[in-house]
């Protein structure tokens, strides 16, 4: 069981040592909102707000996600749990951040829940990275012997789909959509500025809410996370109608694994399997 308390304090006094220090001039993490069930990403740049920090099992966003919106040399203190990490690593292998401008503060944790729905969302979307696979501080105990399964046992249903069914699937889901583009503003992973849909010189697809521009969106943004979704589903979470869009970013994920035999975000030392290119890689198309 996640120590919830235990991590909060560590995060709080590490926090404050850090910025007392001035190792960092910043800590991304988290702070109360309207109730404890509605945490809210926080930036802390002063050692005494440190104590407005905050750490439980609503406190579900991928705070690697802001990484990107400083400067490179900038330094920060990022709070990242297992899903988080891996996007912190496959951030660091894109060279969007410096490793050595960083200071990871690790979370082990499960037991995490939806705040929408209050549903333990270990199963959907970090079902294999309960630890942090790469930190320098861990504000709590590695857990272990969890029984969590692999991350594509939620495709079940859906693979057993035949293509048919699988088009009629998500041909009702994207009808639902609103181009709010709450996926991507929560996607750690989308950085483009501008984003395909915002280019104008050439115009890529409607951004209104069109059928054939919403497909354009979802499936063009699918393709670019090939390799490089690392799991943390909070495309889904983030998603004001619901569209279950972790199931899609699985089957790619599950897909490039068998290819290229690497998960995205799992090891530093990896290059992104979209941009290495191996004598022995698969030539089958995704299936």
């Amino acid at each position: 069981m996640t120590a919830f308390k235990k991590i909060e304090d560590h995060l709080r006094k590490e926090a404050k040592n850090l910025l007392e220090g001035g190792k960092v001039t910043l800590v991304l993490a988290y702070a109360r909102g309207f109730d404890e069930k509605h945490p809210v990403p926080c930036v802390v740049k002063a050692a005494a707000d440190a104590d407005h920090l905050v750490f439980n099992e609503y406190c579900t966003y991928n705070m690697a996600r802001y990484l990107t919106r400083y400067p490179v040399g900038t330094k920060i203190a990022v709070a990242v749990k297992g899903a988080d990490s891996r996007a912190v690593v496959q951030l660091i292998q894109e060279g969007k951040v410096r490793r050595d401008d960083l200071v990871i503060l690790g979370i082990p944790a499960t037991g995490m829940k939806n705040q929408k729905t209050g549903e333990v969302i270990d199963a959907k979307t970090t079902a294999s990275t309960i630890n942090p696979v790469l930190y320098d501080v861990l504000l709590g105990d590695e857990i272990h012997g969890v029984k969590a399964g692999s991350p594509y046992d939620v495709l079940a249903e859906f693979e057993g789909m035949d293509k048919d069914a699988r088009w009629a699937f998500w041909k009702k889901e994207f009808e639902r959509c609103i181009r709010c583009y709450a996926c991507r503003k929560a996607c750690p992973m989308c950085y483009c500025d501008p984003c395909f849909m915002d280019a104008s010189r050439p115009r890529w697809a409607d951004k209104s809410p069109t059928d054939d521009g919403t497909l354009m969106y979802h499936l063009t943004r699918f393709y670019h996370l090939a390799g490089r979704c690392i799991d943390c589903g909070e495309c889904s979470r983030a998603c004001p109608v619901d569209i279950p869009l972790h199931l899609f970013h699985k089957k790619v994920a599950k897909e490039c694994e068998a290819m290229f035999g690497q998960a995205a975000g799992m090891n530093i030392e990896d290059k992104p399997a979209m941009a290495n290119f191996k004598g022995e890689d698969s030539d089958q198309m995704l299936g």
